[in-house]
């Protein structure tokens, strides 16, 4: 593959991230109003003398905050495609922030999007008997216009490329 340096503008580029529709700080609020109900909830059970069932409270609260955690963790993860002149790069960061870059042929390139049951899809770049899988976090219809978009992209690129700006 084509050694494309960094400082190269793409022509195209796209960044992904897995989808949230919490923010952190209302996940935050929906602890805290918990925490505040089964706190009080526990004082009614200890001040008739079930005072066990407040480390069954607490324990749901703090199984809610590891849930929050881990999803929010996992949100970490990035995935980077970029289309310069002559090498389409996907970077993927993890959750972990370890990097790992692919580099492609543009021109050999094809996009394959496989529909299984359930409405779940892959989607695969493919060249040379190579397979990567990208964007495994999302859904099938973002899966679809994103290989939409790639297809449009890469086609242009190999039929007009003088029309491509710099």
């Amino acid at each position: 593959m084509p050694n494309v340096p960094r400082s190269a503008k793409p022509i195209f580029r796209v960044d992904l991230f897995p989808p949230r529709s919490l923010s952190r700080r209302a996940a935050r609020n929906i602890v805290l109003f918990l925490a505040a109900l089964t706190t009080t909830i526990g004082f009614i059970f200890w001040s008739v003398g079930a005072w066990p069932v407040i480390g069954f409270l607490g324990l749901d609260v703090i199984l809610l905050s590891l849930a929050f955690y881990f999803s929010f963790r996992s949100a970490r993860q990035e995935e980077r495609i970029e289309l310069a002149h002559g090498n389409l790069r996907v970077t993927r960061i993890s959750v972990r922030g370890e990097r790992e870059e692919f580099d492609f042929q543009p021109y050999w390139l094809r996009v394959v999007l496989e529909r299984g049951e359930d409405e779940q899809a892959a989607l695969f770049l493919r060249t040379h008997g190579k397979s990567l899988e990208i964007a495994r976090f999302l859904g099938a219809d973002e899966k679809e216009n994103l290989a939409n978009k790639l297809e449009a992209v890469l086609r242009q690129t190999r039929c007009n490329p003088a029309d491509i700006p710099i």
